[in-house]
């Protein structure tokens, strides 16, 4: 079949369709939030040759450069010739896949015509793998879980019951997880159905050519994009705040060498693994330093192996970035989710008009909760992500609780409240948490739960964990605002208006107070050059109060009408403004 560009457009759509459908398939008939309302997790497809052609457009964005490395993976230990239909490949090992036991891939081979055409892959964000649970105090991987290797779980269509065995006799809700791998052989079954009847309907006999098409279209789409930044290497190091359970402080250090079109960011000089749960394979490295370059230089193109085929990451074994066995990485995301911010900061002078502000909810917010329930002995389990105010642009002011840069939704409350026995006593935006700027942060939010007294008994009892961003306006690495725009604000974790560490496992009595504060995003551009009347607009809507507009803005607002002074402004602006850097 001749492949013109028309029909690549309509076969490329199309794969992204079928991985999108499986997505679909996946939120429908799993059991759990974190799949159903949370969206972590990954459909995609790829040609025989392991080269990923789709991945789903509902999904954790992170994933960009990690799914390629899972399928690699797997067809090294079962190469096509071992495979045979009705097959299925599974591990959750974190240097193989995705870096950390409780994400489990699920790959499936393709047959057509009795030859493998392609395969399918779903990495799904579970909620518990036995272990210490989610904390940041495990000291290495023994203490994390099940480590499931390299197996196939299913053989010809007949299911490895051993493995479902193990994994059963280890975990805290059996039922759930398992329901959620079942979930994920229903996506592999769509995206192989559909894609089985994609061959039969343009008559194809194989995805070579297509996929050569996707790949070197998209590599060539981002190289372009590269070549026009000036070349030349740029530094970013930063120090992170400091971290429960780990006594080591943290430091990050990054070179970022754009050349001939193509990047290079290099992790040399960066601390070395941690004694606590949030150290980073190099897959998760890899991905989320690559992503902020393809989100900022060429978001449309569908993302496929072109897509990081321009950028190389590399790191040191054994540093924080690039984790060695049995390193403890749970809570890797402390570190993964701000990559993007470290890279942006370091190239805010070369492409200041692609470059976000920080984000308030980043690293991400997770909050887990276990326990039994007295009437029938049943064990809980469940999840729940809040985000903070989205970083400022060039362009738009940010988003109000907006996560970035993982890309997962907020659970509502109400399906935590159904899973666990808890209530939700507040939820709200936190008026001048974003930082200001000629386009203003979003705003962060405080959130508050209670621990149900109503059938609490002896064997009754509900533990859990709040891991935050643990960053705020001052202080090491700050929610930064981006060319001359001011930080966000806010975070903080108390139980019973008492501060307390995050990240820690505790058991809580009935009627415990959670309460925790996510910050706003970083502004962007001179705060005193945002019009008056932008800033009125958020006075009223009560984003920024009536004394912020004056000490952040430089904008004198009457109390009573809510009317612009211009003389006032315009003289307060003339005595405090500060020094310009760069404006919107």
């Amino acid at each position: 079949m001749q492949l013109d560009p028309v029909t690549i457009q309509v076969l490329w759509q199309r794969l992204v369709s079928i991985v999108d459908e499986a997505a679909t398939g996946l939120i429908r008939t799993a059991y759990t939030p974190s799949v159903k309302e949370y969206y972590d997790f990954c459909c995609a497809v790829f040609d025989r040759n392991g080269n990923m052609l789709a991945h789903s457009t509902v999904t954790t964005a992170g994933f960009l450069g990690i799914v390629p490395e899972v399928m690699r993976n797997f067809v090294k230990f079962h190469p096509p010739e071992t495979l045979e239909p009705g097959d299925a490949i599974i591990t959750n090992d974190p240097w193989l896949a995705s870096g950390h036991l409780i994400d489990i891939s699920i790959a499936s081979p393709i047959f057509h015509r009795g030859q493998i055409v392609g395969y399918t892959l779903c990495i799904v964000h579970h909620l518990d793998m036995g272990g210490r649970m989610s904390t940041l105090e495990s000291k290495n991987i023994y203490e994390e879980g099940l480590k499931i290797p390299v197996l196939k779980l299913y053989e010809r269509g007949k299911l490895n019951k051993a493995i479902f065995e193990f994994m059963k006799a280890n975990i805290r809700v059996p039922d759930k997880v398992l329901g959620d791998v079942r979930a994920q052989f229903v996506a592999n079954h769509v995206c192989m159905r559909q894609l089985i009847n994609l061959l039969e309907e343009y008559q194809l006999e194989g995805l070579e050519d297509l996929a050569h098409e996707i790949i070197e279209r998209s590599d060539a789409s981002l190289r372009a994009k590269i070549r026009k930044l000036p070349e030349g290497t740029y530094h970013n190091e930063v120090t992170l705040p400091p971290i429960p359970q780990c006594p080591d402080r943290v430091r990050i250090k990054v070179a970022v060498t754009i050349k001939n079109g193509g990047v290079l960011i290099d992790y040399a000089g960066t601390s070395g693994e941690v004694g606590a749960a949030i150290n980073c394979v190099l897959n998760m490295t890899r991905s989320y330093s690559a992503y902020p370059i393809k989100l900022a230089l060429d978001p449309t193109v569908p993302n496929n192996d072109g897509a990081m085929r321009p950028i190389t990451v590399v790191a040191p074994v054994g540093s924080v970035v690039n984790c060695q066995p049995p390193a403890a990485t749970w809570g890797r995301t402390m570190i993964s989710h701000l990559f993007p911010e470290i890279i942006f900061g370091a190239l805010e002078d070369v492409m200041p008009e692609l470059v976000l502000g920080a984000n308030g909810g980043c690293p991400a917010n997770e909050i887990y909760l276990h326990g039994r329930r007295r009437r029938d002995g049943r064990s809980f389990l469940a999840i729940q992500q809040h985000s903070g105010g989205f970083g400022a642009s060039h362009r738009f002011d940010g988003y109000s609780t907006l996560c970035f840069p993982n890309n997962t939704r907020n659970i509502p409350i109400e399906v935590t409240e159904n899973e666990a026995p808890v209530r939700f006593l507040r939820k709200a935006l936190v008026s001048d948490s974003g930082g200001p700027g000629f386009n203003r942060g979003g705003l962060g939010q405080v959130v508050e739960f209670s621990i149900l007294d109503g059938e609490q008994g002896p064997e009754d009892f509900a533990e859990g964990s709040v891991r935050l961003s643990n960053r705020g306006e001052t202080g090491d690495f700050p929610l930064q605002g981006r060319c001359g725009g001011g930080n966000g604000r806010g975070g903080g974790l108390w139980l019973n208006d008492k501060p307390i560490d995050h990240g820690i496992y505790r058991r809580f009595k009935p009627n415990d107070r959670i309460t925790f504060q996510l910050g706003g995003g970083g502004g962007f551009g001179v705060a005193f050059k945002r019009d008056a009347g932008r800033v009125r607009d958020d006075v009223i809507a009560g984003l920024v109060s009536i004394e912020g507009a004056a000490r952040d803005y430089g904008v004198v607002i009457d109390p009573r009408t809510y009317e612009v002074n211009h003389a006032a402004t315009e003289a307060l602006r003339a005595r405090g403004c500060p020094a310009e850097r760069r404006i919107a």
